[in-house]
C-alpha cells in the first residue's frame, strides 16, 4: 500500500465518523485529502520515505474565515486522531517541515506554493515554478463539498496560458541544444570532464523540463523529475530509456575514449525524436536537426505580439536567495550610507544610526531577516529598491524619518497595521521564550514615533510603510502561511543569527548568554 492508499482508508476509517458528529455542519465546507510535498503525494513513495514525513495523515483545507473560527477546534480534533494505523506510524515530522499535513487555510496553502492570494490570472500572475505548481496539484482530494478547494486547483490543473507554455518549451530547445549539441561535444574536444558532464546533466535535464511541458503537466523537484517523466504519453516512455543511457554511459567524456560517439549518437537520436514531435504537435515547420534553430518557429505561434517581445516566461538561471539578498544589501546599504543625520530635536539625541559603523553586523541583521522571506516578497522588495534608486529616493532616509516623526506617514496600506500586529506578537512571543539572548535588543513597543523611535515595533511600521503593495501583499501572506503552520518568523529569524554567532540551536545560544 503507497501513502496516498493508506491516508485516504485512514481519513475514512479513523477520522471521518469522528469529525462529521463532531462538526456536523462545518464539514460541509471541509474539503479533505493530501497534497503539498512528500513523494507520497506524487506516489512514487517506497520503503525508503517512511523515514520521515509519512504515515498515516491527511490535509482539511476550510475557508479564511472557517479556519479564523474553527481552526483550533479542528487542529485539536485531528492531533487526537490514532497515531498508527495498520502498522504504519507514527508520522516523524522532520524539523521545520511541521503544517504539512492537518488544519489549513485554503488561500494560504495556495499562497505558499504561488505567492498569489487569488487564481491566478494575467501572465505575471502565471509567472510561478512548475515545481510549486505541481506540489499544490499532486495528490488527491478526498472530499470536497464546498467546491472552494478543489475550483482552485482545477484552475491550476489547466495549466499554463498557451503563449506562456510556447515561450517555455522554446526556451528548453534553446538551453537543450545549447548543452546536448555543442557544449558537450566542446567539453569532449577539450578533455573537460567537468564541461562534459555538466553539459549532459543541462541536456537530459531541459529535454524532461520540454517533456513535460508538451504533456501540460508541472515538472516536479529534480529528484521525482526523471521517475515522473516515463509516466508521461507523449513522449515520455520512449525517451526515458535513451536519457537514462545518456546519463549512465560507460562511453567516457574525453577525446581519447572513442566511446564518447555513443553517447553523442543517443543525443542526438533525443533530439530527433523531440523535433519530429514537435512538427507533429504543428510547434514548428522547420526540418534542422538542432533543437536551437527550431526556437524562432515555436516562437512565432505565440499570438501576443507584446509578449512574444518580452523575457516573461524565458527561464532564468535558478534563482538563488541568497543572490537576490546580495542584490538588495548592495542597494540598502549605499541608502543606508547616505541616510541624514538626525535632527538635533531628536528626542534622545542618539545622532545618525549607529549600526552604520557596523556594516558586518548590519548585513548579518539584514540577511538572517531576509532569509526568513520567501523569494516573490524578496523579488518584489529588490524591484522597490531599484525603483526607489530610479527617481532618487532613498527608502532608508524615508523610514528613520517616520521613526522620529519628522515626516508624515505615506502609506495608508491596511497591510501595514496586519503584518506589524502578527510580528510583534510572535516577537513577543520569542522575548518571553528566549530572554537571554534578548537582552538588551529593542524595546518590544513603547510609544509614538519620535518618542519611542527605536522600539521594535515602530521600527517595523515605519519599514513597512517604505515597502510597495506589492511587496505588503506577498509579505502577509507569507505571513498568514507561517501562522497556518503554527511557525514564528521571529524564530526563523534569530536560528540563522545564532547559527552565525557559532551555536547550534536556539537553545544552546540562549544557555550561553550570561543572566
Amino acid at each position: 500500500m503507497n501513502g496516498l492508499e493508506l491516508c485516504e482508508a485512514y481519513y475514512n476509517e479513523c477520522a471521518k465518523e469522528i469529525f462529521e458528529q463532531t462538526f456536523k455542519s462545518l464539514m460541509e465546507r471541509v474539503a479533505i485529502g493530501l497534497v503539498g510535498p512528500g513523494s507520497e503525494c506524487f506516489g512514487f513513495d517506497d520503503e525508503y520515505s517512511r523515514d520521515h514525513d509519512w504515515g498515516p495523515s491527511f490535509c482539511l483545507w476550510v475557508t479564511r474565515e472557517d479556519f479564523q473560527r474553527y481552526g483550533k477546534e479542528l487542529q485539536a480534533c485531528y492531533n487526537a486522531l490514532p497515531k498508527e494505523y495498520l502498522g504504519f506510524g507514527p508520522r516523524v515530522v522532520s524539523p521545520g517541515e511541521e503544517g504539512r499535513v492537518g488544519v489549513m487555510d485554503i488561500s494560504s496553502f495556495y499562497a505558499r506554493y504561488t505567492g498569489l492570494d487569488k487564481r491566478p490570472f494575467s501572465m505575471r500572475d502565471w509567472h510561478i515554478s512548475s515545481e510549486n505548481l505541481a506540489l499544490c496539484t499532486n495528490g488527491r482530494v478526498f472530499s470536497d463539498p464546498l467546491g472552494e478547494f478543489s475550483s482552485w486547483r482545477t484552475t491550476l490543473l489547466e495549466f499554463y496560458p498557451e503563449d506562456l507554455r510556447l515561450k517555455k518549451i522554446a526556451d528548453c530547445c534553446m538551453l537543450a541544444g545549447q548543452a546536448g549539441q555543442y557544449n558537450w561535444q566542446r567539453g569532449i574536444l577539450r578533455n573537460d570532464p567537468y564541461v562534459t558532464h555538466t553539459a549532459t546533466v543541462k541536456f537530459c535535464t531541459e529535454i524532461m523540463h520540454l517533456v513535460y511541458l508538451l504533456n501540460k503537466t508541472y515538472a516536479p523537484f529534480y529528484k521525482w523529475l526523471f521517475r515522473g517523466v516515463a509516466q508521461l504519453p507523449i513522449l515520455g516512455a520512449e525517451l526515458s530509456p535513451l536519457i537514462a543511457q545518456v546519463l549512465t554511459g560507460q562511453g567516457g567524456t574525453t577525446s581519447q575514449n572513442e566511446g564518447w560517439k555513443q553517447q553523442q549518437d543517443t543525443m542526438e537520436m533525443i533530439c530527433r525524436k523531440v523535433i519530429s514531435e514537435l512538427q507533429a504537435l504543428g510547434l514548428t515547420d522547420h526540418n534542422s536537426p538542432f533543437l536551437a534553430d527550431h526556437v524562432p518557429s515555436i516562437l512565432g505561434r505565440i499570438k501576443d505580439p507584446e509578449f512574444k517581445n518580452t523575457l516573461w516566461g524565458v527561464k532564468k538561471k535558478t534563482s538563488d536567495k541568497k543572490e537576490i539578498i546580495k542584490q538588495i544589501l548592495e542597494i540598502e546599504w549605499k541608502m543606508f550610507s547616505t541616510v541624514n543625520d538626525k535632527a538635533a530635536s531628536d528626542p534622545r539625541n542618539q545622532g545618525q544610526p549607529t549600526c552604520r559603523d557596523f556594516p558586518d553586523e548590519f548585513k548579518l541583521h539584514r540577511t538572517a531577516k531576509f532569509l526568513a522571506w520567501p523569494e516573490t516578497t524578496l523579488l518584489s522588495y529588490l524591484q522597490d529598491l531599484k525603483e526607489a534608486k530610479q527617481t532618487n529616493r532613498n527608502l532608508m532616509t524615508y523610514k528613520y524619518a517616520r521613526m522620529d516623526n519628522l515626516i508624515p506617514s505615506e502609506n495608508n496600506s491596511p497591510y501595514v497595521d496586519k503584518i506589524t500586529g502578527v510580528m510583534v506578537q510572535w516577537q513577543k512571543e520569542f522575548m518571553a521564550k528566549y530572554p537571554r539572548i534578548m537582552a538588551g535588543g529593542r524595546a518590544l513597543t513603547g510609544g509614538e514615533a519620535g518618542i519611542d523611535w527605536a522600539s521594535f515595533e515602530n521600527y517595523l511600521r515605519c519599514e513597512l510603510e517604505s515597502y510597495s503593495e506589492n511587496t505588503l501583499k506577498s509579505l502577509f501572506l507569507h505571513t498568514e502561511t507561517l501562522k497556518g503552520s503554527g511557525k514564528s518568523m521571529s524564530e526563523e529569524i534569530y536560528k540563522t543569527l545564532v547559527r552565525d554567532k557559532g551555536y547550534n540551536s536556539l537553545e544552546e545560544a540562549e544557555g550561553k548568554q550570561s543572566n
